[in-house]
């Protein structure tokens, strides 16, 4: 209660995690942004790595594995998912409301909250992920991006291992690289999607997380999942520059 009042709760997000009273400026901005970005896939060079591999992750449909990727390649890896239902987290914040209805447009979806084990004020964590959870139950192909939307960068939070855990699903570490690469002045620097350019997509071994586990374990595990995804990456990268591309 404020002054007598019930405090306003959460907006009433669409099926794809959208604020349907979300200003105007806001929708522009992200139709712009989405439907360019989608135009630009159309456009580009995707490589595999383990092409068997991500061919057996589409072939499930989604809802048997988790995907972790850093927070800066949030505009490229939608590209390799296109084929199946995928859902994602985003902020209830302006940025999560601009970067839910990019995801819309991306063919994805995004449940709105932190990824934390309990939320906080109008957070949402712990229904955030009460309702990834219900995603993957339905053959949703869940994907985090673990050191966001605030960073710091390259950091994995504990929220995907506690997802992982509460579901028994293997976390796959996604690496990705791109050439050219041009990055925004952003906390992470977000790779920039451009026309024409070639993408590469590298997993790392995938981590099986105990359905218990106490602080330790936790810890134990969300260093591990960062060392594995940050090595996928150096895969990937590993794979652009050995061809002379940058």
């Amino acid at each position: 209660m404020i002054g007598g009042k019930t405090a306003p709760g959460p907006p009433a997000y669409d099926d794809k995690g959208r604020n349907p009273d979300a200003p105007i400026p806001v929708r522009l901005a992200a139709g712009c942004i989405g439907w360019t970005i989608r135009a630009i896939y159309t456009t580009v060079r995707y490589e595999f790595l383990q092409p068997e591999l991500h061919a057996r992750i589409l072939a499930l449909s989604g809802g048997m594995s988790i995907g972790a990727v850093w927070h800066r390649h949030v505009g490229i890896v939608p590209g390799f998912f296109r084929p199946i239902p995928w859902v994602g987290l985003a902020s209830r914040s302006r940025d999560g409301e601009i970067l839910a209805r990019i995801m819309a447009i991306l063919k994805g979806r995004c449940v709105r909250g932190s990824s934390g084990k309990a939320g906080a004020g109008n957070k949402g964590g712990g229904s955030a992920i009460r309702a990834l959870v219900k995603e993957s139950e339905m053959g949703q192909q869940v994907i985090f991006t673990p050191d966001g939307p605030t960073g710091p960068p390259e950091k994995v939070k504990p929220g995907v291992i506690f997802f992982a855990s509460l579901t028994g699903l293997p976390i796959y570490p996604i690496g990705a690289a791109c050439a050219p690469s041009p990055c925004l002045p952003t906390w992470d620097r977000t790779v920039l999607p451009v026309p024409f350019a070639r993408w590469v997509l590298a997993y790392g071994r995938p981590m099986e997380v105990p359905r218990s586990m106490d602080d330790g374990g936790l810890e134990i595990h969300r260093a591990e999942l960062e060392r594995r995804i940050l090595a996928a990456n150096e895969r990937a990268q590993a794979s652009i520059q050995s061809s002379g591309d940058r």
